[in-house]
């Protein structure tokens, strides 16, 4: 297994005695059960879900309101588009997207600041400038590598 992609969880710190082996095969167990019955959680929603939307699906009233809905959205998009196309509003479009990008940029540095601020001092809190305590939470999740 190829942990060069892996972000330490600042959390959580390696056990050194000799329980670390059994305790990852039992953490490696305990995950893969839990990814399994998520896995049948999701089949489960599917089929309810499915069930769901015939009930819509079968409804002659839905669909005739909803071909309605169609109608109008699609006036709506034209007019919409037509806003859109005004020298302001793409100029206002611009800077949006601008803002959106530096938005993520301070985003990740900070994450890259907030993990540096915790492993220099030891702490997960902060206090801003406002007096409020602030707490850094790592955040993980499972995805699947890409083949």
């Amino acid at each position: 297994m190829d942990n060069s992609n892996q972000t330490p969880n600042p959390e959580l710190k390696p056990e050194t005695s000799g329980k670390t082996a059994m305790g990852m095969v039992e953490l490696g167990s305990i995950i893969k059960r839990y990814l399994a019955d998520i896995d049948k959680l999701k089949e489960q929603m599917k089929e309810y879900k499915a069930m769901y939307d015939d009930a819509f699906t079968n409804d002659a009233t839905y669909q005739q309101n909803n071909e309605k809905v169609k109608e109008l959205t699609k006036a709506k998009n034209a007019v919409k588009q037509t806003i859109v196309k005004q020298p302001a509003v793409e100029t206002t479009i611009v800077k949006i997207k601008d803002l959106k990008g530096q938005i993520k940029d301070a985003q990740e540095a900070l994450s890259g600041y907030l993990q540096e601020y915790y492993r220099v001092s030891g702490t997960n809190m902060l206090e801003d400038d406002q007096g409020e305590i602030l707490q850094i939470v790592p955040v993980f999740k499972i995805v699947r590598k890409p083949k």
